[in-house]
């Protein structure tokens, strides 16, 4: 175990918008840091207007360049702070910081400033490529709202049931490709002469989003495609059905066990400041609106002023 660093516990708790001390601190950290995302997100669009990027290049560029060292350095601060993380009491600091780097919000944050520095090292590279991963700097916003973590543990929790609508979903397409291919290829050689040819097809029918671009024309070829677009208005809803099933359950989950967690801060009856601010950390934890948060601790006290109440 490492020795206690107050000062890089502290930069912790507000880089993680867990700081009591310096709350408004870590509020206007993370607004600046939203904001800077933002409008990254922004010069990436206006660069594809080639109107824009001549007028404009220099002033973007300078921008790029002065949100690529925000990032760097908010990069390095988050790996040396990851030492103050609780997860495993009996690791090392080192192991922490790695953890830290090879996690879903350290390989966003160093996918925020690697492009400047692969276009620095391989000047050759494709500049719409590095617009692309540019554009992914929006998922730092991710370290301040659990939606995407929710919905990928949401989907790894039904994840039997999920895989099971995958597989029904690619033997759709496969069958219907195929059929589709023998009932059309020769008629249509340019568009069904091959099965992944007809592959693309099937996606966008039973995807239900209809081109148009490829059509069957044969009698056969209708039928086949009355059949696949039904399967998809199937399948599209078994999967768009767990996925939602699924990420409620989860939000009721989390609802429960902060009502739970608040039980037992409060189950001597009284609100102080600690409570306060251990149910606030909690609230916090569990993803939870304040109003949302407010409304389960005002009903758990309401419960506990009634059982106080009867009589023994």
């Amino acid at each position: 175990m490492n020795a206690h660093h107050p000062l890089r516990h502290r930069l912790f708790l507000i880089l993680e918008l867990k700081s009591h001390k310096d709350k408004k601190t870590a509020w206007v950290f993370s607004w600046v840091l939203t904001l800077v995302v933002l409008l990254n997100i922004v010069a990436v669009v206006l660069e594809s207007v080639p109107s824009i990027e001549q007028q404009y290049g220099r002033a973007l560029a300078l921008f790029d360049s002065f949100s690529v060292l925000f990032f760097s350095v908010e990069y390095l601060l988050r790996i040396w702070t990851a030492a103050e993380m609780k997860k495993s009491a009996q690791s090392s600091a080192n192991r922490r910081r790695l953890g830290y780097m090879l996690s879903f919000h350290g390989l966003v944050d160093l996918l925020a400033i690697l492009p400047f520095f692969l276009q620095s090292l391989v000047p050759g590279l494709d500049l719409r490529f590095l617009r692309v991963i540019r554009v992914m700097r929006i998922l730092k916003l991710s370290h301040y709202s659990t939606a995407l973590e929710d919905l990928i543990a949401s989907i790894y929790a039904e994840r039997d049931a999920f895989i099971s609508a995958l597989y029904l979903l690619a033997l759709s397409i496969l069958i219907t490709s195929c059929l589709m291919y023998f009932a059309e290829h020769d008629l249509q050689p340019e568009k069904f002469g091959t099965i992944p040819d007809a592959m693309w097809w099937a996606i966008i029918t039973i995807t239900t989003v209809g081109y148009g671009d490829v059509t069957p024309i044969s009698a056969w070829g209708k039928v086949i495609g009355a059949v696949t677009a039904l399967s998809g208005v199937f399948t599209v809803a078994l999967l768009t059905g767990i996925v939602a099933s699924a990420f409620a359950t989860r939000v009721r989950t989390q609802e429960i066990e902060f009502t739970t967690e608040v039980e037992e801060v409060l189950k001597d009856g009284r609100m102080r400041a600690q409570e306060q601010r251990t149910i606030e950390h909690l609230r916090r934890e569990f993803s939870l609106t304040e109003d949302h948060a407010q409304a389960i601790v005002r009903q758990i006290i309401e419960e506990q002023s009634l059982y106080d109440k009867k009589p023994d």
